[in-house]
């Protein structure tokens, strides 16, 4: 359970987010990637010469309707973040995808994780106006359970999409949360 602390905030354009949130922001990322974390980085180790130029496009692509960067805190500490990004085509707008979902590690199995992609949706649904949120998860780290309790649905596969090393083929996972069904499933 997350502490009574826990808030989120969101940066919806580059100047949302200051100099030393920002840095968080990066130490997280390579804190996540490097212990193992499918945030993005599939190859660790990393360091910032490969988060900080990844995190400053995502920040220069933050908009209020198109995409958001969602964060958890306590006080000022960054406890995890997520992007949440929604495509301009008239056919697909209706819908957003989930990217770089992570919590900081010594922080894992606390609430927090849930409790962000609960943020996230919140967010979607209420001030996104979006009827749908798409994620893909590596397959064979229990992503798909943790993400399944929270009520979405795995919709498709690609079989060995992702190469992480000789041998290792994993699944790419292809899920779905439905924002206009009831609430999100408690965890």
């Amino acid at each position: 359970m997350p502490s009574d602390s826990l808030c989120f905030a969101q940066a919806t354009t580059a100047q949302d987010v200051d100099p030393d949130r920002r840095q968080a922001l990066i130490d997280c990322w390579i804190e996540v990637s490097n212990a193992g974390g499918a945030a993005g980085f599939p190859f660790p180790p990393i360091d910032e010469r490969d988060a900080a130029p990844a995190l400053d496009a995502i920040l220069e692509s933050l908009a209020p309707q198109t995409c958001r960067l969602v964060m958890a805190l306590d006080g000022d500490e960054l406890l995890g973040w997520l992007n949440i990004r929604r495509s301009t085509s008239a056919v697909v707008t209706h819908w957003a995808t989930l990217h770089h979902v992570q919590t900081r590690t010594r922080r894992h199995g606390q609430g927090i994780g849930s409790a962000l992609m609960k943020e996230a949706h919140t967010i979607a649904r209420d001030e996104m106006d979006l009827e749908q949120l798409h994620l893909a998860a590596r397959a064979g780290v229990g992503l798909e359970t943790f993400y399944g309790r929270l009520g979405w649905k795995e919709v498709g596969r690609w079989p060995g999409a992702l190469r992480l090393g000789p041998g290792d083929d994993r699944d790419e996972v292809l899920m779905l949360l439905d924002l206009g069904a009831e609430e999100m499933t408690r965890s």
